[in-house]
Protein backbone atom coordinates (compact mmCIF):
# COMPACT_ATOMS: atom_id res chain seq x y z
CA UNK A 1 0.00 0.00 0.00
CA UNK A 2 1.33 3.65 -0.49
CA UNK A 3 1.79 5.85 1.94
CA UNK A 4 -0.27 9.21 1.25
CA UNK A 5 1.72 11.12 3.92
CA UNK A 6 4.98 10.25 2.80
CA UNK A 7 3.97 10.86 -1.16
CA UNK A 8 3.11 14.44 0.02
CA UNK A 9 5.77 15.41 2.31
CA UNK A 10 7.18 18.17 1.26
CA UNK A 11 11.04 19.09 1.47
CA UNK A 12 12.95 21.64 3.01
CA UNK A 13 13.48 24.74 1.32
CA UNK A 14 10.77 23.70 -1.19
CA UNK A 15 8.23 27.28 0.53
CA UNK A 16 11.35 29.68 -0.22
CA UNK A 17 12.08 28.60 -3.49
CA UNK A 18 8.04 28.53 -4.34
CA UNK A 19 7.99 32.05 -2.88
CA UNK A 20 11.39 33.55 -4.77
CA UNK A 21 9.28 32.38 -7.58
CA UNK A 22 6.05 34.82 -6.78
CA UNK A 23 8.57 37.50 -6.25
CA UNK A 24 10.46 37.26 -9.74
CA UNK A 25 7.02 37.05 -11.36
CA UNK A 26 6.09 40.22 -9.46
CA UNK A 27 9.39 41.88 -10.46
CA UNK A 28 8.72 40.68 -14.07
CA UNK A 29 5.02 42.12 -13.91
CA UNK A 30 6.11 45.32 -12.72
CA UNK A 31 8.65 45.64 -15.19
CA UNK A 32 6.67 45.13 -18.36
CA UNK A 33 4.05 47.60 -16.82
CA UNK A 34 5.94 50.65 -16.01
CA UNK A 35 7.98 49.68 -20.00
CA UNK A 36 4.38 50.12 -20.96
CA UNK A 37 3.52 53.60 -18.90
CA UNK A 38 6.78 54.44 -19.96
CA UNK A 39 6.57 53.85 -24.01
CA UNK A 40 2.87 55.59 -23.41
CA UNK A 41 4.30 58.92 -22.23
CA UNK A 42 6.85 58.98 -24.81
CA UNK A 43 4.09 58.85 -27.44
CA UNK A 44 1.96 61.29 -26.14
CA UNK A 45 4.91 63.65 -26.01
CA UNK A 46 5.69 63.10 -29.84
CA UNK A 47 1.89 63.57 -30.33
CA UNK A 48 1.79 66.91 -28.71
CA UNK A 49 5.45 68.12 -30.50
CA UNK A 50 3.25 67.49 -33.88
CA UNK A 51 0.19 68.99 -33.07
CA UNK A 52 2.07 71.70 -31.78
CA UNK A 53 4.10 71.93 -35.38
CA UNK A 54 0.43 71.58 -36.96
CA UNK A 55 -0.69 74.98 -34.77
CA UNK A 56 1.85 76.82 -36.07
CA UNK A 57 2.01 75.61 -39.96
CA UNK A 58 -1.88 76.61 -39.57
CA UNK A 59 -0.49 80.36 -38.80
CA UNK A 60 1.87 80.15 -41.36
CA UNK A 61 -0.69 79.16 -44.06
CA UNK A 62 -3.75 81.64 -42.85
CA UNK A 63 -0.11 84.17 -42.27
CA UNK A 64 0.38 83.29 -46.65
CA UNK A 65 -3.87 83.34 -47.25
CA UNK A 66 -4.25 86.80 -45.69
CA UNK A 67 -1.22 88.25 -48.06
CA UNK A 68 -2.14 86.40 -51.36
CA UNK A 69 0.61 84.43 -51.29
CA UNK A 70 -1.09 81.10 -50.85
CA UNK A 71 -2.08 78.76 -53.59
CA UNK A 72 -1.76 74.78 -53.13
CA UNK A 73 0.07 74.73 -57.02
CA UNK A 74 3.02 77.34 -55.66
CA UNK A 75 6.17 75.39 -55.41
CA UNK A 76 8.75 76.89 -52.45
CA UNK A 77 12.48 76.20 -52.72
CA UNK A 78 14.81 77.08 -50.15
CA UNK A 79 17.73 79.86 -50.96
CA UNK A 80 21.11 79.98 -48.73
CA UNK A 81 22.63 83.54 -49.66
CA UNK A 82 25.93 84.46 -46.87
CA UNK A 83 24.88 83.87 -43.78
CA UNK A 84 21.09 84.60 -44.63
CA UNK A 85 18.39 81.91 -45.58
CA UNK A 86 15.57 82.67 -47.43
CA UNK A 87 12.00 80.47 -48.53
CA UNK A 88 11.42 81.63 -52.44
CA UNK A 89 7.21 81.21 -53.56
CA UNK A 90 7.12 80.68 -57.10
CA UNK A 91 3.93 79.94 -59.28
CA UNK A 92 3.89 76.52 -61.22
CA UNK A 93 5.56 78.39 -63.67
CA UNK A 94 8.32 79.74 -62.40
CA UNK A 95 7.19 83.22 -61.93
CA UNK A 96 8.11 84.49 -58.14
CA UNK A 97 5.62 85.51 -55.70
CA UNK A 98 7.33 86.37 -53.02
CA UNK A 99 10.74 86.06 -51.48
CA UNK A 100 10.47 85.65 -47.32
CA UNK A 101 13.27 85.59 -45.18
CA UNK A 102 14.00 82.45 -42.32
CA UNK A 103 17.57 83.99 -40.86
CA UNK A 104 15.55 84.32 -37.79
CA UNK A 105 13.30 80.93 -37.66
CA UNK A 106 13.48 78.70 -35.33
CA UNK A 107 13.55 75.62 -37.96
CA UNK A 108 16.18 77.45 -40.23
CA UNK A 109 18.91 75.53 -39.33
CA UNK A 110 16.50 72.06 -39.86
CA UNK A 111 15.19 73.58 -42.77
CA UNK A 112 18.79 74.06 -44.20
CA UNK A 113 19.78 70.59 -43.41
CA UNK A 114 17.05 69.07 -44.99
CA UNK A 115 17.22 70.97 -48.77
CA UNK A 116 20.97 69.97 -48.78
CA UNK A 117 20.01 66.52 -48.19
CA UNK A 118 17.47 66.62 -50.26
CA UNK A 119 14.89 65.22 -48.07
CA UNK A 120 12.48 67.76 -49.28
CA UNK A 121 10.81 66.20 -52.12
CA UNK A 122 6.73 67.91 -51.93
CA UNK A 123 7.71 71.26 -52.43
CA UNK A 124 4.23 72.42 -53.46
CA UNK A 125 2.23 74.76 -50.89
CA UNK A 126 -0.91 72.05 -51.35
CA UNK A 127 1.30 69.16 -50.53
CA UNK A 128 3.49 70.56 -47.88
CA UNK A 129 0.21 71.12 -46.29
CA UNK A 130 -1.07 67.51 -46.32
CA UNK A 131 1.72 66.13 -45.44
CA UNK A 132 1.86 68.52 -42.88
CA UNK A 133 -1.98 67.61 -41.73
CA UNK A 134 -0.80 63.74 -41.78
CA UNK A 135 2.09 63.89 -39.07
CA UNK A 136 5.28 64.82 -41.34
CA UNK A 137 7.18 67.31 -39.29
CA UNK A 138 9.42 68.65 -42.01
CA UNK A 139 6.28 69.66 -44.09
CA UNK A 140 5.31 71.56 -40.84
CA UNK A 141 8.57 73.33 -40.10
CA UNK A 142 8.55 74.40 -43.31
CA UNK A 143 4.96 75.92 -43.33
CA UNK A 144 5.98 77.52 -39.67
CA UNK A 145 9.34 79.13 -41.25
CA UNK A 146 7.01 80.82 -44.18
CA UNK A 147 4.65 82.05 -41.56
CA UNK A 148 7.42 83.41 -39.51
CA UNK A 149 8.03 80.94 -36.73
Amino acid sequence: MINLKKLFRRKKGQGALEYLFMIAAALIIIFVVVRYISSSGQQATQQGDIASLQSQAELGKSALQAKNWWDDTYKVKFEESDSSYYLNITTSADQQVTVIDITESAYKDDLNNLYDDNEVIDTNLGSLYTNCMQGNATACKVLAALGGT
